[in-house]
């Protein structure tokens, strides 16, 4: 998979001087395609080529065929075959759909992690301090992927390729398309879901299986509540 290299994703949220990141031509090209998204000016749908997008930005298709890979890797964008590529669209029925496979493999996810005498959850922790300083500070993005990298860890964790490459193929871009369509939580909305997985991360911690996938369902039915609600859903 490729690295995650877009800049908002730092952890420190404070005001203050930062390092300004070196970024490569890739960086910068994901970075902007990302930001048309976002901005609307790339639409849900909108169908991205190579060449296009090369002749845009100025520079080559290599260059572009890496960050199309990195933001179909962050839920940015689709394939819908070798040469489609479009803007991540959801319809409100295919959302229920990767919800109903979702909370099955979210849940067996957190079963397997559970159930091990002393998993490596290191990674989950650390993405968590993030996603409540994010919350704090209101920035939704990098509260979205850090939301997301704290799934991924819970799925490596499980150790089980088959259910990591399914959830992979659901999750990406279920999370996105809340900045695609422009979701804006609360700040108190963000510490809330935080909260969430906190305690959702304790109770793992503590091996109690049946109170973990409890609340890892009961979570995946509120996040499924709320993405069926976005305006303009067909």
């Amino acid at each position: 998979m490729p690295a995650t290299t877009v800049p908002e994703q730092e952890v420190n949220v404070e005001s203050g001087l930062q390092t300004i990141p070196r970024m490569s031509l890739k960086d910068k090209a994901v970075l902007s395609i990302r930001q048309a998204i976002e901005r609307g000016e790339l639409q849900a749908g909108e169908t991205l080529t190579e060449l296009g997008l090369a002749r845009k930005l100025g520079v080559g298709q290599p260059t572009i065929r890496e960050a199309l890979l990195e933001l179909e890797f962050l839920g940015f964008i689709e394939r819908q075959g070798p040469r489609r590529t479009r803007v991540t669209l959801l319809s409100r029925q295919a959302i229920s759909d990767i919800y109903l496979v979702r909370v099955r493999l979210e849940t067996l996810a957190t079963e397997l992690v559970a159930k091990q005498a002393a998993p490596d959850l290191s990674s989950a922790w650390s993405e968590i301090q993030k996603m409540e300083e994010f919350a704090k500070a209101g920035r939704a993005f990098g509260f979205y992927q850090a939301d997301l990298a704290f799934h991924r860890a819970l799925w490596k964790v499980a150790r089980n390729e088959s259910l990591m490459s399914c959830l992979e193929q659901l999750v990406p871009k279920l999370l996105t398309f809340s900045i695609i369509q422009k979701a804006d939580p609360t700040s108190e909305k963000l510490v809330e879901i935080a909260s969430v997985h906190r305690q959702l991360l304790e109770m793992i911690s503590a091996r109690n299986v049946d109170g973990a996938t409890r609340m890892m369902a009961e979570s995946m039915k509120n996040a499924q509540e709320d993405d069926e609600h976005f305006p303009g859903l067909k």
